[in-house]
Parts: structure tokens; sequence; C-alpha cells
């Protein structure tokens, strides 16, 4: 699907409160809500959108601290996909070249939260080591960002 300047505008409004009515972002795009609504749709089927969600602050929820696992495994990762989707804490996990095999960014309350999530993940079969990295600060955390195409260059003069 290719994009135009006014569905570049509509995923930047979105990004930045996705609360937005169709009304709204029918003014900043200068096009009927309808409209606005049928692109959104076009953007959804296309897999551009893949999901209108909310962010949350996680420390506010008491999931202070936020780390990276990598798990070095014998059992390839599709096999261990259920067993690390039913632990509520990884919020991602990722297949990974070189030494490791998976990367995951976990979400827990304490230290010991962390220690607890460890010795469970390397209870799973196939899972033979953990190297974990706990995060201190996070200085940047955001959306894709997206830019709009250049306008093709007029004729020379």
């Amino acid at each position: 699907m290719s994009l135009d300047k006014k569905d570049f505008a509509l995923i930047a409004a979105l990004q930045h409160n996705a609360s937005r009515r169709l009304e709204d972002l029918a003014k900043m795009v200068h096009l009927a809500p309808s409209s606005v609504h049928d692109r959104l749709q076009k953007l959804e089927r296309a897999g551009i959108i893949r999901q209108w969600t909310i962010k949350l602050d996680a420390a506010a929820l008491g999931l202070g601290v936020l780390a990276f696992v990598g798990i070095t495994a014998t059992k390839p990762c599709s096999e261990l996909e259920d067993a690390l989707r039913a632990i509520p804490a990884i919020e991602e996990c990722h297949s990974v070249a070189g030494e490791l095999s998976m990367m995951l960014k976990v979400r827990v309350a304490s230290t010991p939260a962390l220690l607890q999530l460890s010795e469970q993940l390397r209870a799973i079969p196939g899972i033979e080591q953990t190297e974990t990295t706990i995060v201190l600060k996070t200085h940047i955390d955001r959306s894709i960002t997206l830019k709009p195409p250049e306008a093709p260059a007029g004729p020379a003069h």
C-alpha cells in the first residue's frame, strides 16, 4: 500500500493521541470524517496499523524493574514460544542472531522478582542459560517515526 501525505498526517496524529475523534482528525487533514474512517480501515487491513492501544506507566503500576534477558537455548525458538508466552512479565520476545538465541524484554516489581523470573526461565526445558541486564534509566522510548515522501523536484530552470 502506498501512503500519501494525508495518511502520514493521520498516522502521526494518532501516534501522538490515538483517542482523537474522527471529526478532529478530519479537520487536521482536510477530509470528511467518512474519508478518514475509510483510510484508517485501509491502514488496518494493510497491516500498517496493527493495534489500537494505550501506553501505561509501568512504575506507577508497581513494575519498577525493566530488564533485558538473553537466552541461550538448545531447542528452536519456535518450540519455546508457548512456554514464554505464558509468562506475563515478558513484554517482548525476539529471536536474535549471534551467541544468544532469544532476547526478552521483561518488567517485574523488584530484583527478587527478577531473580524468580530468571529461575523460572531456566526451568523451561531447552533453555540452558540466561544473561540479564537491568535497565537503570530509559533515555529514548518512542514509536516508529514516519516521514512523508519528498515531493518530486520540478524541472530545473
